[in-house]
Formats: C-alpha cells, sequence, structure tokens
C-alpha cells in the first residue's frame, strides 16, 4: 500500500540526510587514497592490484544484492552496506598488509555494490512508475550525492595532513550516525511485511516476463556509455596533462566538475531529454573529440571539455530515469542492479582494451577511438531499435 505524501517526504528527507553522511564519510578520504597507500609501504603495482578488489566485488555482488534487496528488505540492505563500509575503513585503518589492504577493499566493493539498490528502489516502488515523481527524486538524489561528494573530497586532503590515519575515525563515526538516522526515525519499509515480500521464483519469473524493448535498449546504451565515462573518470588527469595543464591545478578542475554536474542536474529538473538521446550522443562525442584534437590551447580545451559535461551528465541522468521509469515496480532494484552489473563489464573489457592498445598507440588516439566506437555503436542500437518497432 502506497505511504501517505507527508509521511513519505518524511522518511525521504530521513534518507537524503543519511546518505549525505553516508556519502560524505565515504569519500572523506578519497583525495588521498593514493597518498594513504603509499605511506602503509605499498608499491603502484600494488596498489593497483589493491584497488581491482574492488571492480572485482562490485562486478560479483551489484545483480545478486539488487535481488536480495527485492526479496528482502530494501532498509537492511542499506544498513547492511553502511556496516561494510565501516568495517572496510576499519581495516584500512589499522592494517599495513597488502592481503588485509586487498580484502578491505573487496568489502568496500560488496558496500558499495549493495547500496546502489538499497533504500534508493523503496522511493521508486512509491511512485510506482510516475516518471514526474521518480525525474524529481533523481534530482534531490543526485544534488546529495553531489555537494556531500564536493564537500568530503574538499576537507579530505586537509584532514589527513592533520589527522592522518585518524582520518578514517572521523568517517566511521558519520557512517555511525548515518546508519542511526535509518534505525530510529525510518519506518517505511514496506518490504519488512512478509506478505509484501516477493520471492526469489517470483523475482526470476518477472525479469523473464518483461517485453519492454525500450527498457533492454536502456540498459544497453547504459552499458555502452561506460565507455565514455570510464574514460573521463578513470583518466581526465592524463588528458589535462597532455593538455599542458599543471597538476597543481586538479583540485580546482575537480570543484568546476561537480558544479557543472550541478547545473546539469538543475537542467535535468526543467526539461525533458526523452527525445533527444541521440542528439546527446552526437554532442558527447564532437565535444570530447574537439578538446582532445585543441589540446595546444589551454583555453580551447578546458571550455571544450567543461562544455562536454553538460550533455554527459544529461545523457547519463536521462538513461537512469528510463530504466527506473520501464522498470517492473516488485523488481526494480534487479532490474536496475542487472544494468550496473552490465556496465561494470563494460568498463572492465575497455580498461583492458586500453592497457593493450597503450603500448601500440598514444593515449589521444585511443580517446578518439574509443569516442567514435561510443558514437557508432549508440546512434546504431538506437536507430536500429525505432526501426524494429515499426
Amino acid at each position: 500500500m502506497p505511504i501517505q505524501k507527508p509521511t513519505l517526504n518524511r522518511y525521504l528527507l530521513v534518507y537524503l540526510t543519511s546518505f549525505f553522511l553516508y556519502n560524505f564519510a565515504r569519500v572523506l578520504p578519497h583525495a588521498v587514497l593514493t597518498v594513504i597507500l603509499l605511506d602503509k609501504g605499498m608499491s603502484i603495482g600494488e596498489i593497483a592490484i589493491i584497488q581491482s578488489f574492488f571492480m572485482v566485488a562490485v562486478l560479483l555482488f551489484e545483480f545478486p544484492s539488487g535481488v536480495l534487496t527485492d526479496a528482502w528488505s530494501e532498509k537492511k540492505i542499506y544498513l547492511l552496506a553502511l556496516a561494510l563500509l565501516a568495517g572496510s575503513y576499519f581495516l584500512i585503518m589499522v592494517s599495513h598488509s597488502l592481503a588485509v589492504l586487498c580484502l578491505s577493499w573487496f568489502i568496500y566493493g560488496i558496500s558499495s555494490a549493495s547500496i546502489s539498490s538499497s533504500l534508493e528502489t523503496f522511493f521508486l516502488r512509491q511512485y510506482r512508475n510516475d516518471e514526474t515523481l521518480i525525474k524529481r527524486f533523481n534530482v534531490r538524489f543526485n544534488n546529495t550525492n553531489l555537494i556531500s561528494g564536493l564537500v568530503g573530497g574538499g576537507l579530505g586532503s586537509f584532514i589527513y595532513a592533520y589527522l592522518e590515519n585518524a582520518l578514517y575515525l572521523i568517517s566511521i563515526t558519520l557512517i555511525v550516525v548515518s546508519a542511526a538516522l535509518i534505525i530510529l526515525f525510518f519506518r517505511g519499509d514496506e518490504r519488512t511485511n512478509p506478505r509484501a515480500r516477493t520471492n526469489f521464483y517470483q523475482i526470476v519469473t518477472e525479469l523473464r516476463n518483461i517485453k519492454s524493448r525500450s527498457l533492454y535498449l536502456s540498459i544497453f546504451l547504459l552499458a555502452v556509455f561506460q565507455i565514455i565515462m570510464q574514460l573521463f573518470f578513470q583518466f581526465w588527469q592524463v588528458l589535462f596533462l597532455d593538455a599542458g595543464i599543471n597538476k597543481k591545478q586538479f583540485g580546482l578542475f575537480y570543484v568546476i566538475f561537480q558544479l557543472l554536474a550541478l547545473l546539469s542536474n538543475w537542467i535535468f529538473s526543467r526539461i525533458s531529454f526523452q527525445r533527444h538521446q541521440a542528439g546527446l550522443m552526437v554532442l558527447i562525442a564532437v565535444l570530447l573529440v574537439a578538446g582532445i584534437v585543441w589540446n595546444h590551447s589551454t583555453v580551447l580545451f578546458t571550455g571544450l571539455i567543461c562544455a562536454f559535461l553538460l550533455p554527459f551528465n544529461l545523457y547519463s541522468n536521462q538513461l537512469q530515469l528510463d530504466i527506473q521509469r520501464e522498470s517492473p515496480t516488485t523488481a526494480v532494484a534487479s532490474v536496475v542492479s542487472f544494468a550496473g552489473t552490465c556496465g561494470s563489464v563494460v568498463s572492465m573489457l575497455f580498461l583492458w582494451v586500453v592497457g593493450i592498445l597503450d603500448h601500440l598507440q598514444t593515449f589521444n588516439v585511443i580517446a578518439i577511438e574509443a569516442t567514435v566506437v561510443f558514437l557508432v555503436v549508440s546512434l546504431g542500437a538506437y536507430y536500429g531499435s525505432r526501426l524494429i518497432a515499426r
């Protein structure tokens, strides 16, 4: 039974406050993660091995965690994710062992996979495929995520300079407070009623009965979009260094990127881009390639990259909205997690390809080739599906 609007709004405020604290705590060490691991005696190669355990855990657990959320409880999975993150950060704080640090990053990956399909899906169920309500929720959630990430990531390096590993004590404390808010003030988890739960067989049946071509298309497009997402998020510093930008300015650009994401979220809240996905694909590709080609001019390069981030964020938001809107209410966490798993597979394949091609070509050439592949495959799938629908 749907929860009354005033009560649902109160639960949303509790959730967003809890999520703000969680994400603030999560990103607090991010700006100095490499420094922390180096201080623990890890080499660059060992750091790469440690971080790979995170991606493996996400790949293995994202879809199962979504199914478990649908079959069990959004609230309990959310609290489990918080507990796993706190445990992971405690291991990082006290250990100097490669094996233990690999384990901590693996646990962190399970936490990340679990939280992406937990309490967020509770609200998606309540909105029952209403695009307006889902979009409004996504905008508020994205703003909370971006602002907490901006503040937490910005403060982390300064705190570490004075407290070093005790930085993780602050994160763990905030995680505990985040969990306490949910335990004490969030009572809206409809899955705690045994009669409201969906068993595993029903979820599998629901997933097998999905006939929506547009849902499959959105999942495929989101997976292909990981080429651009990984290209930018993993290697933007390489592109900026090649453009002659001093690494001391990267902190400033990190803030600019977050502000542009907030601007994109504001635009997304007012305009529907459902019928303009092809245009966004083209803009993403053209602006990114243009920035890479004209990187000899710092002003032109930074202007083009900043312009690229607007369609980049808008396209990402629209795909997420399309998947959430078209997912069956009883299996929304499973579908969202499945989409995330598909994206993780493409991300890992792309990073492996970059690792191979890096010995044969310059990175800028690889980036242009990857962007062209994204554009051709995405436009082909988009227009191909429309032809089949006719």
